[in-house]
């Protein structure tokens, strides 16, 4: 079978421009290429209608132009939030979402389809894992929400997968999405989210872009979290939370310690002074989440007074805390509760069922 192409999005403005030049192009053919794709979001060579015929017909010989294909799509009832259904060249499917906070928009997209970590909280990991995915695919869900919604403020990756099991693919996006000449949001406009892989944290720390880096930590304690999140026997906490601390170091960016409150369970007093001491020593923010509902899951969302005390607890011990509210809810689009699928389809065959694992020990 013949080579696929290079995709456009992945193709930085420097060899663009070799290549416009070898074509025998003028220099300003660059500028208006780099439009099209980055500003115009355009769907294919043939509607860039600035540029001569033959120019197109060479640039569709030479690069591809992937868009993931629009399946469906869920707004939210307040409007703050919508979540997009995409599916892949092989059939697989994943979920990004556009949420809008007093006209600061933030795209939430994914790096995998599915997850292979199976957090016990979360529905992208009791859907199982399909597969890393390609750049153009993560850069792709980018480009189809900006057309449909506008560009964003920012991008988070905390959507489906880990981003740091598919660093080959996510280093190369977000290259993309800082150049000036291409998506231009700037690196401190970008946030990836890691449950925690302690050596692609460090080498996250020396990449070209370096994004603001959030844990997902939702235990102080190694034996706790490793119920919750199986990933922390392969990495145990001292060993992320090193390796956090270095890429604050190196990089200048503050952490970002994500919480889920799981009424009952990591709740208590003790834990939020505990995760209180972690913030401190990491100069790190806390950002405190409700669980939201995952059927099965086994956990309850906090209590009201639960989740009031933690906060005191974490604000008077010195600690800058932040709570992400509930948005997108009603349509499955809050923090983990993508599956790749709208609610009236049914799960995947294609993906691989997490392993069911035993029951959660209680804070302390």
């Amino acid at each position: 079978m013949p080579e696929t192409p290079q995709d456009i999005l992945e193709v930085n403005a420097d060899a663009l421009a070799q290549w416009l030049k070898a074509e025998g192009q003028p220099a300003y053919r660059l500028g208006q290429v780099l439009d099209w794709v980055y500003r115009e979001f355009v769907e294919s060579f043939a509607a860039m209608t600035n540029l001569p015929l033959p120019l197109r017909a060479r640039l569709a010989e030479a690069y591809g132009m992937y868009r993931p294909r629009e399946v469906g799509r869920l707004r939210s009832h307040d409007g703050a939030s919508e979540k997009f259904l995409f599916a892949l060249e092989d059939g697989e499917q994943i979920e990004s979402v556009w949420m809008d906070d007093g006209g600061r928009t933030t795209f939430c997209i994914s790096s995998q389809a599915g997850c292979a970590l199976n957090c016990r909280f979360c529905a992208t990991g009791a859907a199982g894992f399909g597969r890393n995915l390609k750049a153009k695919e993560i850069l792709g869900q980018v480009t189809a929400l900006a057309r449909a919604k506008g560009r964003p403020s920012s991008i988070v990756f905390m959507g489906m997968g880990e981003p740091l099991l598919n660093l080959k693919a996510v280093v190369p996006a977000l290259e993309s999405l800082a150049d000036p000449q291409r998506f231009g949001i700037g690196a401190r406009r970008i946030t990836v989210s890691t449950a925690g892989v302690t050596p692609a944290i460090a080498e996250l720390a020396v990449c070209p872009v370096r994004p603001n880096l959030a844990l997902s930590l939702n235990s102080p304690y190694d034996a706790q979290r490793s119920q919750l999140m199986p990933i922390n026997r392969k990495h145990p906490l001292a060993g992320v939370l090193s390796a956090c601390e270095d890429y604050a170091a190196i990089t200048g960016r503050r952490l970002v310690l994500e919480y889920v409150l799981l009424g009952g369970t990591n709740t208590s007093p003790q834990a939020a002074r505990d995760v209180a001491e972690i913030a401190r020593k990491l100069r790190a923010l806390v950002n405190l989440i409700e669980l939201n509902p995952v059927a099965g899951c086994g956990f309850r969302p906090p209590s009201r007074e639960e989740t009031t005390e933690f906060r005191r607890v974490l604000t008077e011990s010195g600690v800058q805390v932040t709570q992400r509210f509930r948005r997108g809810r009603d349509i499955t689009a809050a923090c983990g509760q993508l599956t790749g699928r709208h609610p009236h389809q049914p799960a995947s065959a294609k993906r691989r069922p997490s392993a069911v694992t035993e029951r959660t020990p209680r804070d302390g």
